[in-house]
């Protein structure tokens, strides 16, 4: 079932950046990047009402029957207008109880969180949701692991490169390395013992990179990958969101090798820090 008619592609990319980009919400699941990453998964779909973007989404992790979602609805370039979002609200609020289920929006800042409550006084309950909480450091901070706080990195990070670092080739991540970035993933996954669960989770993320590898720069992603020996053994990457965050999704690495996720994130942060203040880390 979709909730709204338009499907998440890249031919709307831009239409969509107008929305999601228009104003600070610092959330990682409201960047492109994201939405498109995971549109299969969770059957995103859009429509704009009203000058505003109504994302929805399919989730059946909590129930057996699928139970659909709204993300924080946006404004075109941050312009918000009290009436027209009350009465979006009320119109989909009313699509919610057409189809018997009930109204659940996902994902709202505290910054939306104020504006949502004046326009619509008393009508919602907010919920914590720690699961979803994000994480944002500065870029800096990660690139340069300095002080007592970042220690134990610095010296897991010291110990790869002891270990390593002779035979170890740090380069950007880009749709060419899509064959081989499947391939790591999927023999780092075979040797996990997870739950049934949990194996599903793996699985969805494995069909969700074979989905987006292929087009790496046309989505707008970035990343680093590191090569051992000529042989990959670790990628991560990510997307932007606003003027000055990028959003890490993906961080995969062989722990055969001591050290390697602190390398990893290192050099990502490292090759993120020209262009970005902050990380988030989801």
């Amino acid at each position: 079932m979709d909730f709204f008619k338009n499907k998440i592609s890249l031919e709307n990319k831009e239409e969509l950046e107008s929305f999601l980009n228009g104003f600070p919400h610092e959330t990682s699941g409201l960047s492109f990047s994201s939405i498109y990453m995971w549109s299969r998964e969770y059957t995103y779909t859009y429509e704009i009402i009203e000058d505003y973007l109504c994302i929805a989404g399919l989730s059946n992790f909590e129930n057996e029957e699928e139970a659909p979602f709204l993300f924080p609805l946006l404004p075109r370039e941050g312009r918000w207008e009290k009436e027209k979002l009350r009465y979006v609200f009320d119109l989909l609020i009313q699509r919610f109880s057409d189809i018997g289920k009930p109204f659940v929006m996902r994902l709202v800042p505290e910054n939306l969180r104020k504006i949502y409550e004046e326009a619509m006084p008393e009508q919602f309950v907010f919920i914590d949701d720690p699961s979803n909480a994000d994480y944002i450091h500065l870029t800096e901070d990660l690139a340069a692991l300095r002080g007592k706080r970042f220690h134990g990195k610095k010296n897991h990070l010291n110990r790869f490169n002891t270990l390593y670092a002779s035979e170890c080739e740090v380069v950007p991540m880009s749709s060419s390395m899509t064959e081989e970035a499947l391939e790591l993933v999927k023999c780092i996954n075979q040797v996990k013992e997870v739950s049934y669960c949990e194996r599903l989770l793996l699985d969805g993320e494995l069909e969700m990179m074979q989905k987006i590898l292929p087009d790496f720069e046309k989505i707008g992603l970035e990343g680093v990958a590191i090569r051992i020996g000529g042989k990959l053994q670790a990628f991560a990457f990510g997307g932007r969101l606003g003027d000055d965050t990028i959003v890490e999704h993906v961080e995969k690495a062989n722990v055969a090798y001591t050290g390697i996720y602190q390398k990893l994130n290192n050099e990502f942060c490292r090759a993120a820090e020209r262009r970005y203040r902050y990380v988030n880390r989801e």
